[in-house]
């Protein structure tokens, strides 16, 4: 009976080991047959990896490489694909106007806390404000501070910055030394955040040097935010928790996190400039702070801090990424940076530019405004949906019915190369397309996500291409830039695409 009652009980632990140990294979089993059959997304075409879990996301940002698989699956299935159990993305332009309306705007997902800035509160700034009715009375407070014609009552701090710059790509070109052109315009971008946001530069480019490693950290920091934002809400913070645990990354994060003491130091150097009633200052921060006095309860100094932190983290990798792929793109079509360098040498002859070139000027040159158009829709710098909710009575987009509350966006990386809209050439840099009529520039300009859409545009739009319409014809006209060597760019999509790999020669030319 003791044998028996042992055999038993060996049998029974053994039982229940396998029971417990079948227990998530059975939940795996019902879940997927639940995701592929029976969720409200079911019917929506896609493959099956990201049908039945997240994961699918979180890999492609580890690779880097979204944006081409992106591409592929909706050349495969459609313009309207699965890309998560309880998310859909669409390509075709005409869905803009239905997931990113400017009347009744759709709420944004969880997807944007990841972004949100844990050390300075964790409040919104105005990208990652997922209240729409908060945003607007924000947006309309502040709004004004990035306006156009605000942004250009600094464009002097942006001349005195593209001098420095100038004067830096002559040294090279004096010693004939191949330099990475890339890092050198996220420099550039970066000083101008800091001489357009805090009123002086930060010194990227006067010191030749990576200020407080602002370069190297968000670089190295960025990938494991976009990994982790792809994720389940409640993984995140584990995942965060174990990405820090990697010296690497832990090291980034701490040199990051200086961004944040600038921005805290110097709104309070801000703030004590601002007892100056003769202090007519046009910085951004200043503005911001003079705004906070006067209506205090509209604007608290934390959002002061939220907005310079986000300024100094996305306003420089958004533009340098922009300015990269105008210069590598013209480098890789030589007739197209031949025909660009010559009318900017005859708007500069015939006066419609002067030096420095002013952003009111460039504009006016067509066949630069082409050259730019069509470098931000084969590269925006953002590359990943902008993912929102979709309403109570569901969307209808392409076909298909996408139910309440479902999450649904874009990504201009896609969109931007619909051949409906752009041609069966959309694979091409071909600038000349914005210039064949009036009618198919406006068509295309409607089809482009690289600003965002609707409410929620980029408030740092307009000193991204001040900086870009200001900065490529100075350099044109008074260089020659050409890659040092016969290899591709690397990319590598970290929610803002980081490329490298862009060294290049420059020579002075013939005054």
């Amino acid at each position: 009976m003791a044998i028996l009652s042992d055999v038993g009980l060996g049998l029974t632990w053994k039982a229940c080991l396998a029971f417990i140990l079948s227990g998530p294979a059975f939940y795996w089993i019902g879940w997927v047959v639940y995701a592929l059959f029976l969720h409200p997304l079911a019917r929506i075409p896609g493959p099956l990896w990201p049908s039945v879990s997240r994961t699918w996301l979180m890999y492609r940002m580890y690779k880097g490489d979204l944006e081409f698989h992106m591409r592929a699956i909706h050349d495969k299935y459609g313009p309207v694909v699965r890309i998560a159990p309880d998310e859909v993305h669409a390509s075709d332009p005409k869905a803009i106007p239905l997931i990113y309306p400017v009347q009744q705007p759709l709420e944004k997902t969880d997807w944007y806390l990841t972004y949100r800035p844990i050390t300075l509160g964790g409040g919104p700034d105005l990208f990652t404000d997922d209240s729409e009715k908060h945003h607007t009375a924000y947006r309309r407070t502040i709004g004004q501070v990035y306006t156009l014609s605000s942004m250009l009552k600094n464009e002097h701090a942006i001349n005195e910055t593209t001098n420095t710059f100038m004067t830096r790509i002559g040294e090279f070109a004096d010693r004939k030394e191949a330099f990475d052109f890339g890092l050198w315009l996220e420099m550039y971008s970066f000083d101008n955040v800091g001489a357009v946001f805090f009123g002086k530069q930060f010194g990227f480019v006067e010191n030749s040097i990576d200020y407080g490693d602002y370069i190297k950290s968000v670089h190295t920091a960025m990938p494991l935010n976009s990994f982790v934002a792809m994720a389940p809400l409640w993984t995140r913070g584990y995942l965060l928790n174990i990405g820090i645990m990697i010296p690497k990354v832990l090291k980034a994060i701490m040199a990051a996190d200086g961004i944040r003491q600038t921005a805290v130091r110097e709104t309070g150097i801000a703030q004590e400039r601002t007892l100056d009633a003769n202090s007519k200052r046009t910085d951004i921060l200043s503005q911001l702070l003079f705004i906070m006095q006067e209506k205090k309860d509209s604007v608290t100094i934390r959002e002061v801090h939220v907005e310079m932190w986000a300024a100094v983290i996305a306003g420089s990798d958004s533009t340098s990424g922009a300015l990269r792929a105008i210069f590598y793109f013209l480098m890789k079509h030589p007739e197209k940076m031949a025909k660009l360098t010559r009318d900017i040498d005859a708007a500069f002859d015939d006066g419609t530019l002067s030096h420095p070139a002013q952003y009111n000027q460039a504009v006016k040159v067509p066949y630069l405004k082409a050259v730019i158009q069509e470098a931000l829709r084969l590269f925006p710098p953002f590359a990943v949906s902008m993912p929102r909710h979709a309403p109570a009575t569901g969307l209808q987009i392409s076909g298909h019915h996408i139910p309440a509350r479902s999450k649904i966006g874009m990504n201009a990386m896609v969109t931007q190369f619909d051949k409906d809209v752009f041609g069966e050439d959309s694979y091409e840099f071909r600038p000349e397309r914005w210039l064949e009529s009036e009618e198919r520039y406006w068509a295309m300009d409607k089809a482009m996500l690289v600003f965002g859409a609707g409410t929620r545009t980029c408030i740092g739009k307009h000193l991204s291409n001040a900086e870009m319409y200001k900065v490529v014809p100075e350099i044109l006209r008074r260089f020659t830039v050409e890659m040092a060597h016969d290899k591709p760019w690397k990319t590598y999509n970290a929610t803002f695409v980081l490329q490298s790999n862009v060294i290049c020669n420059v020579k002075r030319r013939e005054p």
